[in-house]
């Protein structure tokens, strides 16, 4: 199997404008809103998050999810520098060689210094490092970061994106006017519940309503008609009653339980991927059109090599106005964007992920796809549900991963060893032949 050369590493843009950053420690996992993954992992009350559409509640399947599929992916591009991962409740080693197994695909230079730890206390840290996280988590806060995680997650909250100097789609904010630390009785919660999100019901269709600080589009509600309306309101009324509660028990002195209502704009709607330097410059790595299921759950991203120059010149503006932006905030490092163009050419950021994307990788791979193999187009699947083991799979593909079409970027398999839990890229010549590649490979798509 050939080993995978990436075009750059995150190490190497950690490096960039003459600021050697020797001492970033990668420290990958997605928090969850309301179910506690391990028992390493807290849920965190500081820095909330909403994801009322999660694909699943299961904590055990969430914590292959969000703490080694993802991880993996976002891991795939670090390059040689330290990256922790926290390892399953009563999983043994499988896990682990699973996540090793991914890397060794690249070449031995560019492969992550890969380590486990149950829980946050484990990570001992060299002296003078810092901790570079995907989303800000209460139990990381007693590490030292790269970012300072309460101008990360205020960067990740559509609240303040919709408040920004960046071009963003006409929004209205609804905030809660209760307090943090007070104890409010039901009576009082159910009419601050209802005056919110009576600006959803009164609000002509079509718009977009979105929580704070929702995960992966999981608390993301495209109103289009009455149906989707009261099924969006329905599920508001529940995350609001959460959101007031956790503020009840918080200590912040402002509030923070809120929704964003905007308008909906019809057009073209991409992933920027770029990383954002010390100094401010924001350098263009990709940009894809999303892949979305009919739930609003992301899929993917797919990539057309030979295009991406000219999507460089295109989001050259945003793409800079996002770097001022970030770095106005003290941000540097990974992130992502969501842009969408309407039919006059104005260009608007419907979403900032100021982290690494999951469509990262792509562009990370121009010169292992398209320059040396000529194929210039491209799929990033994330969950892909298999419903075999990645040996059997591999058996399968083996001519594709041999001749450097296929990569698994990351893959673990549920407690009973059913189902595969993946992350992969596909690529061909052309989007015909990868359309029958994709085809084969659902072959083994688990169903739903």
């Amino acid at each position: 199997m050939p080993q995978i050369i990436l075009d750059h590493t995150l190490r190497e843009f950690y490096c960039q404008d003459e600021t050697e950053d020797s001492t970033i420690v990668v420290v990958n996992a997605l928090p969850t809103a309301e179910t506690q993954m391990t028992r390493g992992i807290p849920l965190s009350i500081k820095y909330t998050y909403q994801s009322p559409n999660v694909l699943t509640r299961d904590p055990d399947m969430l914590a292959r999810l969000y703490l080694q599929v993802v991880p993996q992916l976002f891991g795939f591009i670090a390059g040689d520098m330290p990256l922790i991962l926290f390892d399953l409740d009563n999983a043994g080693q499988a896990h682990r060689d699973e996540a090793y197994q991914t890397y060794s695909q690249l070449t031995p230079g560019q492969r992550p210094q890969l380590s486990f730890v149950a829980q946050p206390s484990d990570i001992q840290l060299p002296a003078g490092a810092r901790i570079a996280i995907a989303n800000p988590m209460d139990c990381l806060l007693s590490l030292p970061h790269a970012v300072d995680p309460n101008v990360h997650y205020d960067l990740l909250s559509k609240k303040s994106l919709a408040f920004s100097t960046l071009p963003s789609p006409p929004s209205e904010v609804v905030d809660t006017v209760l307090r943090p630390g007070k104890d409010y009785d039901e009576p009082t919660l159910d009419a601050e519940i209802d005056r919110m999100t009576k600006a959803v019901t009164t609000r002509a269709c079509p718009f977009v309503v979105k929580m704070p600080q929702s995960l992966s589009g999981e608390g993301v509600f495209l109103i289009r008609s009455d149906s989707e309306k009261h099924h969006a309101v329905e599920v508001l009324q529940h995350e609001l009653r959460r959101s007031l509660a956790i503020m009840r028990q918080s200590k912040m002195k402002t509030p923070t339980s809120s929704i964003i209502l905007q308008k909906l704009i019809p057009g073209e709607n991409v992933a920027l991927a770029f990383f954002v330097t010390r100094r401010g410059r924001a350098v263009f790595t990709s940009c894809c059109p999303q892949l979305v299921d009919p739930h609003g759950h992301w899929e993917g991203g797919y990539i057309s090599y030979k295009q991406q120059e000219q999507f460089q010149r295109r989001y050259a503006r945003i793409i800079e106005l996002l770097g001022q932006y970030m770095h106005s905030k003290g941000y540097y490092g990974p992130a992502g964007a969501d842009v969408i163009t309407d039919h006059e050419g104005v260009q608007f950021v419907i979403d900032l992920n100021v982290r690494v994307i999951g469509s990262h990788p792509l562009g990370f791979l121009k010169n292992h796809f398209s320059v040396e193999r000529g194929l210039h187009e491209a799929v990033l699947f994330f969950p892909l549900f298999l419903n075999c083991k990645r040996e059997t799979f591999e058996d399968l593909f083996r001519r594709q991963l041999y001749d450097g079409a296929l990569v698994i970027t990351g893959w673990c398999h549920d407690k009973e060893e059913k189902t595969s839990i993946t992350s992969m890229i596909l690529a061909a010549e052309d989007e015909s032949k990868l359309r029958t590649f994709i085809d084969e490979v659902k072959v083994y798509q688990v169903p739903g």
